[in-house]
This record gives C-alpha cells, structure tokens and sequence, in this order.
C-alpha cells in the first residue's frame, strides 16, 4: 500500500508540469533549497526540459568563476552517466543543470576542485523524471544527434530535423525580452526552426539593454552573472518556442581573440549554462582556420557529449574548396560540417559557385558529416546582389547540392545598397531606417524562406542525394545554373532553376510512370499545371513562366 501511494504521488507530481499559450511547453524546474538534497524525496522534471539544482558555496573565492571547478555526474535508470560542469551565478550561488533524456529516477552527485566546500563537494540528489506529455516537439522528440547514416540531423527519437536558421546574431544583447518574444513570434509564423546569435559580440555594444556588461574586466577573466542571466532568459524563451539555438563565437565572446584559457573557460562555463537547453556550438564567426578554434572546441566537447558542435568559419573567397571548412573537418569533436558560403562582395557568380560547388564537397568529404550552410548572402534589398532571389536562390541551390540546412540572413551595408545598420543581424532600433528591425521581418524573402521550409516539409528531404550529373545541359554561366538532387530509387527529384530556361536531364533508370509539378518560389505556390512526364530517358522541361522555379518529378501515386 506504502509503494502504491507513493508510485500515485510520483504521477500527480508528473501531471503538475504546467502548460500554457499556443501549445508551447513551460517547464516547470523545481529549484531545490541549496545544499545536499534529500535522496528520499526527489523533485520531478519531464523529459528534455531544463532541470536545475541550486548550490551554496560555504567558502569565499576571489574569482568563483575561474577559481573554482564544479563538476557533476547525472546518472539514470540504465547506469548510462551524464557529465558536465557547474557554474558560478553570482555572490555565493552555482547551478548545475541537465535535460533528462529517459523517465525515471536520475542521481546527480557534484565534485568541486575545493574538496573543503562542503556546500560545493560531494552534494548529491535524486530527480525522479516523467514522460513530456505537451506540443513543444522539442521536448516531445530529444536533442539534436546525427542520422545513423551521417548525412542529416534528427531529434533523439530519430525524427529527421529540417534546418532553416535565422541570423539574430546581436539580438540577445540588443534586444528587450519583450521585442525578442515579438521576433520569436514571427519566425515560429514562418517556420523557421533555428536561431543563430552570437554572445556579446563587441560591435554590437559594450552592455545589454539592462546597461549589464558581459564580463567584468576587458580580458574576459570573470562573467558578469547578471548579463548572462538575460542571455540565458532569451535562450530558454526561445526553447520554450520550438527553435533551437546555435551560439556561435564560443572563441571570442566579446572581442578577437582572448587568450586560450580564457576562451576556453569560457566555453565550459557557457556549455554548463545551457546543458539543460536545445543549443549548438561553435567556436568560431567568421573566422579564418585558426589553432584557438580547435581548442574551445575541445573544451565545449569536454562539456558536454549531448550537444552538437560546428564551426562557423569565415570565407574564403572565390576559391574552389572551403579551405577553412576543410581544416576542421576531420576533427573527432565536430558533428556538423558547417561553411559559409558568404556575401563574398557582393560577386554573384562567387556566391553561386560557392552554394553549389562548395556544399558538393563537403557532402562527398569521407567519413561523412551533415553538411548546412550557416551563412550566405544576405538579403538587403539591393539593385545587384544581396536582393531577396539572392537569400532564396542560394538556399535552394545549396539544399539541392548536399546540405541538410541553410540560414538566411536580412541585412547587411554592402556597396550600392541604401546604407542602413544591419537589420535583423544587428537589431536595428531606428524606425526610421529602412532596415529597422521589425520592417526587415517582413521583407518578402522572409515569406519566401517559410515556403522553402514548407516544400521541404512537404517531401521526404533527408533522401534527396545531390545529382549533378542529370543535367545535360548545364549553364556556362554559373548563376543560371541549376541545382537538382534525386533519391537513390529514384522515386523523388527536385530542381531549382534559377531562369527560365528550359532544363534537360536523363531520367533513363527512373521509374514509370513519373509525374511533374512546378512550384513557385516566390510566391509560395504550385502550378496548376501538372502532368505526366513522357516515357523516355531524355526529357526537357521548360518552366511555365518567368523567374526561378522548382521542378518537382515523382512517381505517380
């Protein structure tokens, strides 16, 4: 009877994690009074949401961020542990935190490198985990990890992950949590499901909204725990909101570049932060191949086996290979081979070669590795170049040549554009600019990016295989040229056609019978013009109108 009361205790417990608005979880994260836990009393948390545990130092530091190492070991019902670290959070407070990936009962137990704080060492407790019952498909589906055949990203339940990004990169410092809610509500209406921001980028200001600065001294040597609470906040909103995050610049948090130890540390304390949230890393931004890159991401490794990291390099222009997405490759810590495919100055046929060329390499780079273009040109509403075809036409061209994501990007002050501050990327707050923040979340390639999401969406993506050698009449100018992958079976192929030229491909080792639809890109729709595709191995297609298409052919249901 003892064991029956308490097995419905536990289930109350599990039902009391609230929900609320538009579906979205609101986790509920008991925060224990600090000190040793009672192990015959364990709080709850759901699966894959943010647990935390708040401890007390009993010893005065110096520096508690760079004088002290908490460790902690999460271990669950299958014996399997969880390690990661702790972290200082202000006056004589540190946390741990974790995000439980099966239900059942969960022991953490703490190691400080001052083995005389008892407030610090050897605390230990228990966290009894339930089911995640809500929408939020984050929590429903677990962590981002690597398909099995290394050549997407899934969810921890094997559910393939459709990368669509948006660059935010200064929005966790420049923006108000209200105008941060207001943005996340508009990209979750578009469907975006990543948000790449940087920490505290210098150029984007010396201090938050709130007037907190990042850290506390120029050389990075002590956080300001009040700053990284806010960026914290945003980061967990943004959760709570369906997207996961990408922080990049791990190795230059503020400024280029802090010394080593002090990047590194950085990149633990960061990592330890977030263990309980949806996020990526990268030790880079827009950086050349550098030594420092593969040593923060290193120490994020050290920090955390349940995180994805990539680099986020800079690039090198008009060159044949991404040389710095090359240099990292082969790294054991990285999980993601990201590149930039870049602005490149504004050079069209550079910005085009790279998308298809560039993505082509590294999807046929041994042993694979996902491959997303986490930055390309940007749209800026310009004359020549940086225009909304530009940000949608390298997103389909780079999808359909071997990567798994791409993230677009609105605003930039490139030549020849109205000179502005940088839009969404550096959260203008001028409503006079024409790039003032909330103007550039409706510009019309933000629309046409929730339409690249949605046919995507629409087909089985994670089987496309980039197939160049299908076109048989390939453009010599590279930015007319198309991009068309196919599955293996050859039931599913897609084309962008960047013109409206026609495009012939040898369809021989297709099945029949196969049809054909054209899909707007623009305008986000299908053509009514639908047919069956001819038997034969030779076929052209010609696009039933002006501007770029996309060519759907599939067997014939």
């Amino acid at each position: 009877m003892k064991m029956k009361n308490m097995q419905s205790s536990m289930w109350r417990l599990c039902l009391a994690l609230t929900f609320a608005g538009d579906g979205m979880a609101v986790p509920v994260n008991p925060v224990p009074n600090p000190g040793r836990a009672d192990a015959a009393s364990p709080v709850t948390s759901g699966t894959w949401q943010r647990w935390e545990q708040v401890l007390t130092s009993q010893r005065p530091y110096e520096n508690p961020y760079a004088d002290v190492t908490l460790r902690v070991t999460c271990t669950g019902p299958d014996g399997q542990p969880l390690r990661t670290y702790g972290f200082w959070d202000g006056g004589d407070t540190f946390r741990i935190r974790c995000a439980f990936p099966v239900p059942g009962a969960w022991r953490w137990e703490t190691e400080c490198s001052d083995a005389a704080n008892a407030g610090l060492h050897r605390q230990s407790g228990v966290v009894e985990v339930c089911n995640y019952s809500g929408n939020n498909p984050l929590y429903r589906r677990g962590f981002l990890k690597v398909s099995d055949n290394r050549r997407h990203l899934t969810f921890a339940d094997g559910t393939p992950f459709l990368w669509l990004g948006d660059t935010a990169w200064a929005a966790p410092l420049r923006a108000s949590d209200e105008e941060w809610d207001a943005y996340l509500a508009d990209r979750r209406e578009k469907h975006f499901t990543v948000i790449q921001v940087a920490p505290a980028p210098a150029w984007a200001g010396e201090t938050d909204r709130q007037g907190q600065p990042p850290f506390l001294d120029p050389s990075c040597s002590q956080w300001n725990p009040r700053y990284w609470q806010s960026f914290e906040r945003k980061i967990q909103r943004a959760n709570e909101q369906g997207f996961v995050v990408m922080l990049v610049g791990l190795m230059e948090p503020v400024s280029r570049y802090p010394e080593s130890a002090a990047a590194c540390r950085f990149a633990k304390h960061i990592v330890a932060r977030l263990f309980g949230n949806f996020v990526v890393f990268s030790p880079s931004f827009d950086s050349k191949f550098m030594p420092l890159g593969n040593e923060v991401g290193r120490a994020i490794r050290d920090a955390t086996t349940v995180h994805l990291i990539t680099q986020h390099p800079g690039t090198p222009w008009n060159q044949p290979t991404p040389t710095f997405s090359d240099q990292y490759y082969d790294e054991p810590y990285l999980d993601i081979a990201g590149l930039q495919t870049g602005h490149n100055g504004g050079h069209l046929d550079w910005c085009a070669h790279h998308a298809l060329e560039w993505t082509l390499h590294l999807y046929q780079h041994e042993p694979h590795k996902p491959v997303v273009n986490l930055e390309a040109m940007y749209d800026a509403r310009g004359n020549d170049g940086w225009r909304a075809v530009d940000a949608r036409g390298l997103g389909w061209r780079t999808w359909l040549s071997g990567a798994c994501g791409y993230t677009y990007g609105a605003g930039d002050t490139p030549p020849k554009v109205p000179q502005g501050n940088g839009a969404l990327w550096k959260w203008v707050t001028d409503p006079e600019k024409y790039d003032y923040w909330q103007k550039a979340l409706q510009w019309d390639s933000a629309f046409q990016m929730q339409y690249l999401h949605d046919f995507l969406a629409g087909v089985e993506w994670w089987r496309l295989e980039p197939a160049p050698d299908l076109i048989l009449n390939p453009a010599e100018d590279i930015t007319r040229r198309p991009a068309v992958a196919r599955t293996r079976e050859g039931d599913l192929a897609v084309a962008y056609l960047p013109t409206p030229d026609s495009l012939e491909v040898n369809l021989s080792d297709f099945p029949e019978p196969l049809v054909r639809r054209w899909f707007d890109p623009v305008r986000g729709r299908f053509n009514p013009d639908a047919g069956e595709v001819a038997p034969g191995g030779i076929q052209r297609f010609t696009p039933p109108g002006r501007g770029d298409w996309v060519l759907l052919i599939e067997t014939q249901q």
